[in-house]
């Protein structure tokens, strides 16, 4: 699920590929709404999704990253990944400040770091409020993409639901609601997605949209896998 924000066009971008029982799924974010970067945003996830589908998420990503050479100004674009099948952990990669979480039926975790300013800062001591008004600033992105920068985790295989989102959601739905979500929609993915985009839509308190464009995907393992 994903919607443009108070700025059009959408410069997210999100894609689901299934192949047997595996599926893989990609979310994208990026920076600004210049004609490169939503062009970019529109074949990317797929981009990912169908190559790590055959050669695994690292593949995908760093592939995709070299797709933004093909500009003459690279747009910048965050990127989180994830694959699911039955028996086996699910794989997740990320890079810049997209992110993953995972739902163990009780909590809902964030799993992945972001890959940003604020973040560094905090690893390197500095005051946590001045580190926060970095947070918006990526270290990284898809045009960086390599085997040492992407970042890449498993998620056990018990643990059943697995989020992915652009800072659209993650920036304006807190943990709290999101955790009220999960409860709500646990038996339905779609619902749950679209839930959440929707929850980001109403975190203005005009009522007016965010600015910021909004994507959710979510991964259900299947009863009994």
């Amino acid at each position: 699920m994903e919607r443009p924000g108070t700025e059009p066009p959408c410069a997210d971008g999100a894609h689901v590929h299934r192949r047997g029982e595996r599926v893989c799924a990609a979310v994208v974010d990026g920076a600004g709404h210049s004609p490169d970067t939503t062009a970019l945003a529109g074949i990317a996830p797929q981009a990912i999704t169908l190559l790590a589908m055959d050669m695994g998420g690292l593949v995908g990503l760093t592939t995709a990253g070299r797709m933004a050479g093909a500009y003459d100004d690279p747009p910048h674009m965050s990127a989180v990944y994830a694959s699911m099948e039955p028996g086996r952990d699910t794989t997740v990669g990320w890079i810049g400040d997209c992110r993953a979480y995972a739902w163990d039926g009780e909590a809902l975790t964030l799993w992945s770091t972001d890959q940003t300013v604020g973040q560094w800062l905090r690893w390197n001591g500095t005051p946590v409020e001045i580190a926060e008004e970095h947070d918006n600033c990526a270290m990284l992105g898809l045009a960086q993409a390599t085997e040492m920068t992407v970042r890449q985790l498993t998620v056990p295989e018990e643990v059943p639901m697995v989020l992915l989102v652009s800072d659209g959601v993650s920036d304006q739905v807190d943990l709290e609601t999101a955790e009220e979500l999960f409860r709500e929609h646990a038996d339905d993915p779609q619902a749950l997605a679209d839930a959440l985009v929707a929850a980001a839509e109403d975190g203005e308190e005009d009522g007016e949209l965010y600015r910021d464009d909004a994507s959710a995907i979510v991964l259900r393992r299947p009863t009994g896998s």
